[in-house]
């Protein structure tokens, strides 16, 4: 076996690494706070998730909820990390800090764009007459039916919807509206 072939990578290999850290339930953009003060980038990818009720918050939320990526020098800034409010650890397999490529970064930042957050797929692609959704919020939350269209600017939509022996034509808000995933 050639030297370097078919071996762990140490951090002495390397110099600035993504680790994937654990936060303290929804502290991450407190996590965060603390390790820009430490010199550390912290990374903390967004995600605009439809309201599952009415009073949900309409705001991104982290698209991994409890960890974030911290680029840093592990062997130089570990304790930097561990250590900091607001993070439980890094995430550790086999006695090492897990990391992720500077490449998934990069796609995250990408698909988030301008906005600062990835769109959901019902929202980034909209949806298809015909196509099956679950309504996310309100009276009907829970119950699938049948997208029909936009109305009013793309606010609401009509939903066919089976229930009391018959078909019924329902208006909700497009907010409310998920693909539906067999």
């Amino acid at each position: 076996m050639e030297k370097g072939e078919g071996r762990v990578v140490s951090f002495a290999d390397h110099g600035q690494q993504w680790l994937v850290v654990r936060t303290k339930s929804h502290q991450e953009r407190i996590a965060a706070d603390h390790l820009r003060d430490r010199d550390v980038e912290p990374y903390c990818p967004m995600y605009l998730e439809p309201p599952w009720h009415p009073r949900a918050p309409r705001g991104p939320v982290p698209l991994f909820s409890g960890y974030l990526f911290a680029r840093c020098r592990p062997r130089r800034q570990l304790a930097a990390v561990r250590f900091c409010p607001g993070v439980l650890g890094p995430v550790v397999f086999d006695g090492e800090p897990a990391t992720v490529s500077q490449r998934l970064v990069d796609d995250l930042r990408q698909r988030e764009g301008a906005r600062g957050y990835v769109l959901p797929p019902e929202v980034e692609l909209g949806f298809k007459r015909g196509q099956r959704v679950r309504l996310m919020a309100g009276p009907l939350k829970g119950l699938e039916g049948i997208f029909n269209g936009y109305l009013r600017g793309g606010q609401r939509a009509q939903v066919l919807m089976r229930f009391l022996r018959a078909e019924h034509r329902v208006e909700v808000e497009t907010e409310a509206l998920a693909w539906a995933r067999c």
